[in-house]
């Protein structure tokens, strides 16, 4: 469908100087929700406006959504960016945009303690492929898609203070019809792992997963399950970090900027984050869990994606790569 362009100047997309000023106060609101860095609105211009405005030109209203998906290593700012976009193309554009995470599409914890106990336990340990429910999810995308003028329908919310879902009550109400969707998560979009899955990458395989039972199973997972979820995605960004070693620090400043806000977060904050702060040390392990496929995700995502956004190690976008159709 599409035809990678090396480069892409997106300072070079003007908007009209009325609609940044009209939006810069939704941006500054939004950052603030989610306590994010509030010098990000001045990406205005030369980020979430073009990139917005790009997605609106893609956009088919009134024949389904357009699926977007949006990955990147843990901690790279994806649901900021995202909660961003959506915002601007709901006010400045008049498109219904909903995002929906991949952290609200995880099976219920009895299910995934069934599951841990069948198979590996290290299934307990919620984020990779294996612990979400795809079936459940497939048949939310379908709803979606078809979800007509004046229907309402509700998507899961994930409470990760009692590791299960909320009530049904407390879900997230979508109306229909929907213009874009923008499915975001770490590994959403990643295709099966192609290295040697024999040997351990790191202490946490070398000493729960010796036989790789529990990798294997989970790149099982993304040639099956996940890869019929994201046939779902019509257009795919990307995140690129400078490289493995910078997840961490990023992962890690999330977590201290939780632990500094402990005492007044409420709201908005509850559906996204833990309120268990970790640990430098327990961190490190947490993240052995997602190395073997951030690694590889690193190395072939800038290939597959038809939206690159390349970070610096302060999280900064440095470029941006659009497709151009042929």
């Amino acid at each position: 469908m599409f035809k990678q362009q090396s480069d892409f100047d997106f300072v070079n997309i003007s908007m009209p100087d009325t609609l940044s000023h009209r939006l810069r106060f939704e941006v500054e609101q939004t950052l603030s929700c989610l306590y994010a860095d509030a010098a990000l609105v001045d990406q205005m211009d030369r980020l979430y406006l073009p990139f917005s405005y790009w997605l609106s030109q893609k956009a088919h209203a009134g024949q389904g959504p357009l699926i977007v998906g949006v990955g990147g290593a843990q901690g790279c700012g994806k649901t900021t960016f995202c909660s961003v976009i959506s915002r601007i193309l709901n006010k400045g554009f008049d498109l219904n945009c909903v995002v929906i995470s991949l952290d609200d599409l995880y099976s219920t914890q009895h299910d995934r303690m069934k599951f841990a106990s069948q198979t590996s336990p290290m299934f307990a340990v919620r984020g990779v492929p294996g612990t979400h429910d795809v079936r459940f999810a497939l048949s939310l995308f379908d709803r979606l898609h078809n979800l007509k003028e004046g229907e309402v329908m509700k998507f899961p919310c994930f409470d990760k203070s009692i590791d299960d879902r909320k009530s049904v009550h407390l879900w997230k109400e979508v109306q229909g019809p929907v213009d874009v969707v923008l499915f975001e998560g770490w590994c959403v979009g990643a295709p099966p792992m192609t290295d040697v899955m024999s040997s351990p990458m790191n202490a946490l395989e070398k000493e729960k997963d010796a036989q790789g039972i529990w990798r294997n199973k989970v790149n099982q997972f993304l040639e099956e399950d996940y890869k019929t979820l994201f046939s779902k995605i019509d257009l795919m960004a990307w995140m690129q970090a400078p490289s493995y070693d910078v997840v961490y620090h990023w992962r890690n400043k999330q977590e201290r900027m939780l632990e500094s806000h402990l005492h007044d977060i409420h709201g908005i904050l509850l559906d996204t984050i833990d309120l268990k702060v970790m640990s430098s040390t327990e961190l490190k392990e947490f993240m052995q869990y997602y190395e073997r496929l951030t690694r590889h995700m690193l190395a072939v995502m800038p290939n597959r994606a038809d939206v690159l956004f390349t970070l610096s190690d302060k999280q900064e976008v440095m470029s941006m790569r659009f497709p151009v159709e042929h």
